[in-house]
């Protein structure tokens, strides 16, 4: 778990990183996280990565994007849906979004979500983004979906 300050976050991420020239420098890079929440410690890491010599940088996250906080575990310190960097970009786009064309930014074959996407890897300065399905997710994990909590990506509770 992180800390709750941003400065304190920031710090602790700079500190976990110690290059190796020799892996960094005219490399493509990939990289995978569990998610994108803010989007803070990834664009620093990658700004640390091209200023190290990386040629460029590619994300995979582990899971769909975040479009709703967690109303039941509370597990990140984000106290508005606006920390998350999706939201972010959705209410820069269309200011209050109604539940509807939320629902096409969480659907991965809406023009949308690639639209968000784009943004977030313009925004991180990633060479490239691609996150998993949700469906896919779901049918990896082998339950039922009916017994999965998917609210903090689709907003189905």
């Amino acid at each position: 778990f992180m800390p709750t300050t941003q400065s304190q976050r920031n710090l602790i991420a700079r500190m976990k990183l110690i290059p190796v020239q020799a892996l960094i420098e005219d490399r493509k890079l990939l990289l995978i996280d569990d998610s994108i929440v803010r989007g803070t410690q990834l664009r620093e890491t990658t700004e640390f990565l091209y200023q190290s010599g990386a040629k460029e940088v590619h994300v995979r996250p582990a899971c769909p994007p975040l479009l709703y906080g967690c109303k039941y575990l509370n597990f990140s310190r984000s106290k508005s849906e606006l920390d998350l960097i999706t939201r972010r970009i959705i209410k820069d786009w269309e200011g209050d979004a109604s539940e509807e064309v939320l629902a096409e930014y969480a659907d991965p074959n809406s023009d949308r979500y690639q639209k968000m996407l784009d943004e977030i890897c313009r925004l991180q300065n990633f060479t490239s983004l691609r996150y998993h399905r949700l469906d896919d997710l779901i049918e990896s994990i082998g339950i039922d979906s009916c017994k999965l909590c998917t609210y903090c990506f689709n907003g189905v509770e």
